[in-house]
């Protein structure tokens, strides 16, 4: 097996070489702040269009919430902007999409199935390994720039900070070619992309979801709350059956347990 883990860069050229769709703007960096942030620069200077950035390793890596999202070179860093014509049912429907579109393009490169955490988050082996943040940037005006939709993904990452090693993992696979990643990924975002409103789309997301039928809990008014996750909606909410039934649009939810909700 050829080690790939110092030749495995990103390049347009071999993304672009692997992408079946129409031609779309691609940039990539060896290292950069942040791809989201890129974007949204390019956004707000007039860029128009599909545009996919993606970037070995990035310096300034962001999570939801403000919090950071640690980027070493074993992983891939990537951001797509749409300019979806439906674009508060893309907001709200965007991150559902790219959970699907990211489960589906690692089980197209690698044969790994993982597990989608609600709202934005893959998991393996009952740890973190990838991350979606989307952002919806306006102009002075207010008027939509674009849809941003950022995802990290720890490749082969074997060495996480202390606040994380407990709860990071990686796909553990240094030979995974990231253009071609890069590339399936772009693919299903944009199919999902124009089909927000298909059922298909959260009957997806929730057979791959691990919460469903779980002990989980969560913060609600400085109060935490345990409860059953019974369901995930059309809109993409959480249904959590605890003292009533709560509907969670975001936050943070942990499982209780990681047991089987059948054993």
């Amino acid at each position: 097996m050829t080690d790939n883990k110092h030749t495995n860069y990103l390049s347009s050229s071999l993304i672009r070489e692997h992408l079946d769709i129409e031609p779309i703007q691609i940039i990539t960096y060896r290292t950069t702040g942040s791809t989201n942030d890129e974007a949204r620069r390019l956004l707000k200077e007039g860029a128009k269009g599909t545009i996919l950035i993606a970037a070995d390793e990035q310096t300034a890596g962001r999570g939801r919430k403000g919090h950071s999202f640690f980027s070493p070179s074993s992983g891939l860093y990537y951001t797509l902007v749409l300019h979806p014509q439906d674009e508060q049912s893309a907001i709200a429907r965007m991150t559902i999409a790219a959970a699907v579109s990211l489960y589906e393009a690692v089980r197209s490169c690698t044969g790994i199935s993982c597990d989608i955490k609600w709202v934005n988050d893959l998991y393996l082996n009952g740890k973190k390994t990838a991350g979606i943040l989307c952002e919806a940037p306006r102009d002075s005006k207010g008027r939509l720039l674009g849809i941003i939709t950022g995802i990290g993904i720890n490749i082969y990452t074997e060495s996480f900070p202390d606040d994380i090693k407990q709860t990071a993992g990686s796909l553990n696979c240094p030979d995974l070619d990231k253009n071609l990643l890069a590339a399936r990924l772009t693919e299903r975002l944009i199919s999902w992309a124009d089909r927000l409103h298909d059922p298909a789309l959260i009957a997806a997301y929730k057979e791959h979801s691990f919460l469903l039928g779980r002990e989980v809990s969560f913060e609600q008014n400085g109060q935490f709350i345990s409860g059953i996750a019974a369901d995930i909606n059309d809109e993409g909410n959480l249904i959590v059956e605890a003292d009533r039934t709560y509907v969670l649009s975001s936050g943070e939810v942990s499982l209780r347990s990681w047991e089987s909700p059948d054993e």
